[in-house]
Protein backbone atom coordinates (compact mmCIF):
# COMPACT_ATOMS: atom_id res chain seq x y z
CA UNK A 1 0.00 0.00 0.00
CA UNK A 2 2.58 2.73 0.78
CA UNK A 3 3.80 2.61 -2.90
CA UNK A 4 0.06 3.96 -3.76
CA UNK A 5 0.30 7.19 -1.28
CA UNK A 6 0.62 9.71 -3.60
CA UNK A 7 2.86 12.44 -5.32
CA UNK A 8 1.55 15.49 -2.81
CA UNK A 9 2.01 19.71 -3.86
CA UNK A 10 -0.17 22.41 -2.27
CA UNK A 11 -1.07 25.42 -3.75
CA UNK A 12 -1.54 29.14 -2.24
CA UNK A 13 -4.69 30.76 -3.54
CA UNK A 14 -4.82 34.47 -2.38
CA UNK A 15 -6.81 37.27 -3.51
CA UNK A 16 -6.30 40.86 -5.32
CA UNK A 17 -5.44 41.45 -1.29
CA UNK A 18 -3.14 39.31 -0.70
CA UNK A 19 -5.07 36.78 1.86
CA UNK A 20 -5.34 33.40 1.72
CA UNK A 21 -8.38 32.09 0.00
CA UNK A 22 -8.11 28.86 -0.85
CA UNK A 23 -5.56 25.67 -0.57
CA UNK A 24 -5.56 23.24 -3.18
CA UNK A 25 -3.82 20.25 -2.65
CA UNK A 26 -2.41 18.56 -6.01
CA UNK A 27 -2.04 14.69 -5.96
CA UNK A 28 -0.73 12.05 -8.46
CA UNK A 29 -1.64 8.72 -7.46
CA UNK A 30 -0.26 5.40 -8.98
CA UNK A 31 -3.45 2.90 -9.13
CA UNK A 32 -4.95 -0.49 -11.04
CA UNK A 33 -5.40 1.45 -14.29
CA UNK A 34 -9.26 -0.14 -14.32
CA UNK A 35 -10.00 1.95 -10.99
CA UNK A 36 -12.94 4.13 -10.08
CA UNK A 37 -11.66 7.15 -7.92
CA UNK A 38 -12.94 9.11 -5.36
CA UNK A 39 -12.08 11.50 -2.80
CA UNK A 40 -13.02 12.73 0.89
CA UNK A 41 -12.24 15.04 2.84
CA UNK A 42 -13.21 18.59 1.15
CA UNK A 43 -15.53 20.74 3.36
CA UNK A 44 -15.14 21.86 6.39
CA UNK A 45 -13.74 20.27 9.53
CA UNK A 46 -13.42 20.77 13.60
CA UNK A 47 -12.09 23.49 15.16
CA UNK A 48 -9.89 20.36 17.40
CA UNK A 49 -8.45 18.68 13.92
CA UNK A 50 -4.54 19.67 13.46
CA UNK A 51 -4.16 17.87 10.06
CA UNK A 52 -7.17 17.50 7.62
CA UNK A 53 -8.13 13.62 6.49
CA UNK A 54 -7.88 13.44 2.95
CA UNK A 55 -8.77 10.32 1.88
CA UNK A 56 -8.59 8.79 -1.99
CA UNK A 57 -10.27 5.69 -2.52
CA UNK A 58 -10.21 3.20 -5.26
CA UNK A 59 -11.91 0.51 -6.70
CA UNK A 60 -9.75 -1.12 -9.33
CA UNK A 61 -8.21 -4.40 -9.13
CA UNK A 62 -5.38 -4.45 -12.52
CA UNK A 63 -2.51 -5.88 -12.04
CA UNK A 64 -1.22 -2.64 -14.75
CA UNK A 65 -1.14 0.76 -13.30
CA UNK A 66 -1.49 4.52 -14.11
CA UNK A 67 -1.08 7.80 -13.02
CA UNK A 68 -4.75 9.52 -11.35
CA UNK A 69 -4.42 13.46 -11.12
CA UNK A 70 -6.70 13.94 -8.00
CA UNK A 71 -6.78 17.49 -7.13
CA UNK A 72 -8.57 18.73 -3.49
CA UNK A 73 -9.78 22.31 -3.06
CA UNK A 74 -9.57 23.58 0.80
CA UNK A 75 -11.53 26.91 1.38
CA UNK A 76 -9.80 29.41 4.11
CA UNK A 77 -13.22 29.49 5.53
CA UNK A 78 -13.20 25.97 5.98
CA UNK A 79 -10.01 25.54 7.83
CA UNK A 80 -10.44 24.65 11.88
CA UNK A 81 -9.07 26.92 14.22
CA UNK A 82 -6.19 24.54 14.93
CA UNK A 83 -5.78 23.12 11.27
CA UNK A 84 -2.08 22.88 10.26
CA UNK A 85 -2.12 20.67 7.20
CA UNK A 86 -3.71 17.92 5.57
CA UNK A 87 -3.30 14.09 5.51
CA UNK A 88 -3.51 12.31 2.04
CA UNK A 89 -4.05 8.92 2.66
CA UNK A 90 -5.13 6.08 -0.45
CA UNK A 91 -7.50 3.39 0.33
CA UNK A 92 -8.74 0.44 -1.24
CA UNK A 93 -12.91 -0.11 -1.64
CA UNK A 94 -12.57 -3.84 -3.35
CA UNK A 95 -14.54 -6.35 -2.28
CA UNK A 96 -11.98 -9.59 -1.94
CA UNK A 97 -14.54 -12.11 0.24
CA UNK A 98 -18.14 -12.39 -0.25
CA UNK A 99 -20.45 -15.00 1.82
CA UNK A 100 -24.04 -15.13 1.49
CA UNK A 101 -24.60 -12.04 4.24
CA UNK A 102 -21.34 -10.37 5.21
CA UNK A 103 -18.65 -8.58 2.33
CA UNK A 104 -15.08 -7.64 3.72
CA UNK A 105 -13.65 -4.69 2.41
CA UNK A 106 -9.94 -4.66 1.95
CA UNK A 107 -8.33 -1.84 3.76
CA UNK A 108 -4.86 -1.06 4.75
CA UNK A 109 -2.96 -3.14 7.43
CA UNK A 110 -1.86 -0.84 10.69
CA UNK A 111 -1.52 2.95 9.82
CA UNK A 112 0.59 3.65 6.86
CA UNK A 113 0.75 7.00 7.88
CA UNK A 114 -0.28 8.83 4.46
CA UNK A 115 1.58 11.79 3.10
CA UNK A 116 1.55 15.13 5.55
CA UNK A 117 1.89 18.70 4.13
CA UNK A 118 1.79 21.77 6.42
CA UNK A 119 0.00 24.72 4.97
CA UNK A 120 2.46 27.96 4.76
CA UNK A 121 1.94 31.46 5.44
CA UNK A 122 0.72 30.66 8.47
CA UNK A 123 0.60 34.04 9.80
CA UNK A 124 -2.59 34.51 7.69
CA UNK A 125 -4.42 32.09 9.66
CA UNK A 126 -6.03 31.71 12.88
Amino acid sequence: MKELVPYVNLETVKGTNGKIEQFIVRTVSYLPDDSTVTKTGEGEVADNVYYRPLTITYTGTSSTFKAFDVDFTINRKDVGLLERGANVKVKSAVVVAQSADVAVLREPVGDEGGVTIEYDDEEDLP
